[in-house]
């Protein structure tokens, strides 16, 4: 199927999903020398189009010039975003893996990216709560677009985009260690727990605070906290060298019983009976 519009010939490369409603594409556009692909979201339900229409004429968190990027074609609606590889922040973030600054700074992204977005909270609120967050490698993060808009809420606002963005940098945060202090977790927690997060400025506020008293961390806690968060790590070369030890000890004993000395100490003694040309034999 191809869908014309003045700028593009958009052609279906892939399915994403599909419901009664309409269905989310991956197109390529033909007329373009690139073959550009966009993320499409395609319905014959106007009342879906109205909704969004509405969406983004009454937003206040876009630039004025931002519309909503549709046409319409065999009776039904296009309505077209930019198409981004995905890398799902749920699958690629290895927070277990990951030493806590880096953890921080891939929170950090997230908020901005939140806050930074061109869309309406509606049409964000769909993006989060359908998992459309990704990590590149380098720990930046970005949305992408294939989203199911025919689930647009009208009374989303942006407090419930916050609460779910809390909601996913908590689970993020939880695959390190209980035991180890963390001071953004434990705040996270407490303001999550009373509901004190409206806006996005508030929870980078927040953030903030948390980074910054860690910048003056001193050596002494660094220390702890590098002890912290490692301590696994550092328990398993404790016990190979533990086992070592034992089977070391445990060998030299055998040896001695059996043979009534231990061979390879022979050459530690051996060592000082002479020096140079003088022997300290007797």
């Amino acid at each position: 199927m191809v869908y014309h519009s003045q700028k593009m010939n958009l052609s279906e490369v892939q399915l994403v999903s599909e419901n009664e409603s309409g269905r989310v594409t991956v197109c390529e556009d033909l007329a373009s020398p690139e073959r550009t692909r966009y993320s499409v979201f395609i319905t014959s339900d106007h009342e879906i189009i109205a909704r969004l229409h509405r969406a983004y004429n009454n937003a206040n968190n876009i630039s004025p010039d931002s519309e909503l990027n549709y046409f319409s074609d065999q009776g039904e609606y296009l309505v077209v975003y930019p198409y981004v590889p995905a890398r799902p922040l749920s699958r690629f973030y290895m927070g277990r893996d990951l030493p806590i600054p880096k953890c921080e700074e891939i929170v950090k992204n997230y908020i901005i990216t939140c806050l930074a977005t061109n869309l309406p909270w509606q049409v964000l609120y769909l993006a989060l709560s359908q998992g459309l967050v990704n990590m590149a490698r380098d720990g930046s993060v970005y949305l992408s677009y294939t989203m199911d808009l025919s689930l647009l809420d009208e009374d989303i606002t942006e407090s419930d985009c916050v609460g779910l963005c809390v909601g996913d940098i908590l689970r993020m945060l939880s695959q390190k260690p209980n035991n180890i202090r963390w001071d953004l977790r434990a705040l996270l927690v407490k303001r999550n727990e009373r509901q004190a997060f409206n806006k996005f400025t508030d929870l980078y506020h927040d953030y903030e605070v948390v980074a910054g008293r860690h910048s003056k961390r001193g050596l002494i806690r660094r220390i702890i906290l590098w002890f912290e968060e490692n301590k696994d790590q550092l328990f398993r070369v404790l016990l190979i060298i533990s086992i070592i030890l034992v089977v070391f000890t445990l060998v030299t004993f055998l040896t001695n019983a059996i043979f009534g000395d231990v061979p390879w100490l022979r050459f530690f003694i051996r060592s000082f009976e002479r020096i140079g040309t003088q022997s300290l034999v007797q």
